[in-house]
């Protein structure tokens, strides 16, 4: 199985981004301003001159007639449509890939005043937070591309959970396919890379896997080392 990536697939030319959530590229010649799915910064691939692909919409609510999806790096292509990471993690569940999910998956659901991504039923149950990865380095994936105090918050709720008696994970899907181990980005959000280590030694999960890559389709294909050491890559 695999997550489809619909719509028209068009080749293009990054421009300029001027906002977290729009980039100018150049389409047969033409400049054309598209939506960014993804709000990390992407420098370190993102340059003037840099291919791209697109996802074309004929959606008239849409505010945009594309959205970038693909990013070539050194001749690798990346997926930067975060949102998919949940639903590429549930597939990866149900071909199997994902091996220790064992109960029933549920996603978004309400834990306190939060909610997290999935809760895997079982006694007791395990609660889940999935991360998408697009910084690469060196063949290395590495979270976050910009400092998240969105993702120590989530890795402080599931040390919570773990605390209260039941189980946590926190699971890295690379959209790649080059990558051969995870590691956090320590220079980028060394905070939340203390977190991780601590999370670690309360018994928190923290898995990373990596992805095929294909523009209409993305799915896992095998599990990456998880190094929390923190050192160079």
């Amino acid at each position: 199985m695999a997550v489809i990536i619909p719509g028209e697939k068009v080749e293009a030319i990054f421009i300029d981004r001027p906002n977290r959530f729009q980039a100018v590229v150049e389409i047969d010649g033409e400049r054309e301003t598209v939506h960014v799915p993804n709000t990390g910064r992407m420098d370190e691939m993102l340059f003037p001159g840099t291919p791209v692909v697109l996802e074309r919409s004929d959606n008239p609510k849409r505010k945009h007639r594309y959205g970038l999806r693909f990013v070539n790096k050194n001749g690798h292509w990346i997926c930067i449509y975060s949102a998919l990471a949940n639903r590429v993690f549930r597939d990866g569940v149900e071909s199997g890939q994902i091996k220790w999910v064992q109960g029933s998956l549920r996603g978004e659901v309400k834990y306190g005043e939060s909610r997290m991504d999935f809760r895997v039923d079982g006694d007791p149950p395990t609660w889940v937070e999935v991360k998408c990865v697009t910084f690469e380095e060196n063949g290395v994936a590495m979270f976050p591309d910009a400092p998240t105090t969105r993702g120590q918050k989530h890795v402080n709720e599931l040390m919570h959970v773990v605390q209260s008696g039941d189980r946590g994970a926190i699971v890295f899907v690379a959209f790649m396919d080059f990558v051969h181990r995870f590691t956090p980005h320590t220079a980028i959000d060394p905070a939340l890379a203390r977190k991780l280590r601590q999370a670690r030694d309360q018994g928190i999960r923290i898995d990373a896997y990596r992805c095929s890559i294909d523009f209409d389709a993305i799915e896992i294909v095998d599990e990456i080392p998880v190094d929390l050491s923190g050192g160079s890559v």
